[in-house]
């Protein structure tokens, strides 16, 4: 195993334009080799291109209530069928230029490459169930935490405004990949620093940062959960 792991890259990144081997791609295979990830960037682009930027808490033009709609409100968490919805649309939508940005670039670097390895099955498996794992426990939080301590601000915070964006699922896959790099506890510790970094000067929100954290942990154990059911098959 020691052996295996050494054989291994410190970040497992590649190129858009090679398969996992490093060999070169035509378009149409680089496209089919990672269709998650790029067909993923052209939806919210188009949706941003015709949309416009969302809110995440005031829902006043026609286009902001799509946008509204699509998201993840914690306060729907008793509403078992309109919430679950919104884990599948609520990536699509995004709320600023910088957040719209900061998902591509995350793409284009992280997922396409997880997705290159894995394949796109497993991607969207990884994406998703860190999606649904983040929002349902944002909703069991909030909505507990608020019951319990009313008055820290962070509880009512998460439940006035909606969340929305690809970046708890995104962070999912940084935290999968992990098992792809000579050390597993590398890209969490980047994603942690990161984190200190844009909470602490860059002054976004600890609920959003602690977020992130978490769902590459999340990631970091879907992905071995993924792992020791391909090795029960193998015995």
């Amino acid at each position: 195993m020691a052996q295996e792991n050494n054989k291994l890259p410190l970040i497992p990144l590649i190129l858009p334009w090679e398969n996992h081997r490093r060999e070169r791609l035509s378009f149409s295979q680089m496209y089919l080799s990672r269709f998650f990830t790029y067909t993923f960037l052209i939806i919210i682009w188009l949706i941003w291109y015709f949309l416009g930027e969302m809110s995440s808490n005031n829902c006043i033009t026609a286009n902001e209530k799509i946008g509204c709609s699509a998201a993840i409100w914690h306060t729907d968490f008793k509403s078992p069928i309109k919430y679950f919805f919104s884990f599948f649309t609520a990536p699509f939508f995004y709320n600023s230029s910088q957040h719209i940005r900061f998902t591509t670039i995350s793409f284009l670097i992280f997922v396409q490459s997880f997705e290159a390895i894995v394949g796109t099955k497993n991607t969207i498996l990884v994406f998703f169930s860190t999606v649904i794992s983040i929002a349902l426990l944002g909703g069991f939080v909030s909505n507990v935490g608020f019951f319990l301590f009313p008055n820290l601000e962070i509880f009512p915070y998460m439940l006035e405004r909606n969340w929305m964006g690809a970046s708890s699922g995104f962070m999912g896959i940084i935290g999968s990949m992990s098992h792809f790099s000579k050390h597993k506890s590398l890209l969490p510790g980047i994603v942690i620093l990161f984190e200190s970094w844009n909470f602490f000067i860059n002054g976004i929100s600890i609920s959003i940062s602690i977020t992130h954290v978490i769902s590459c942990f999340v990631g970091f154990f879907i992905w071995a959960i993924i792992n020791r059911r391909k090795h029960l098959e193998l015995i």
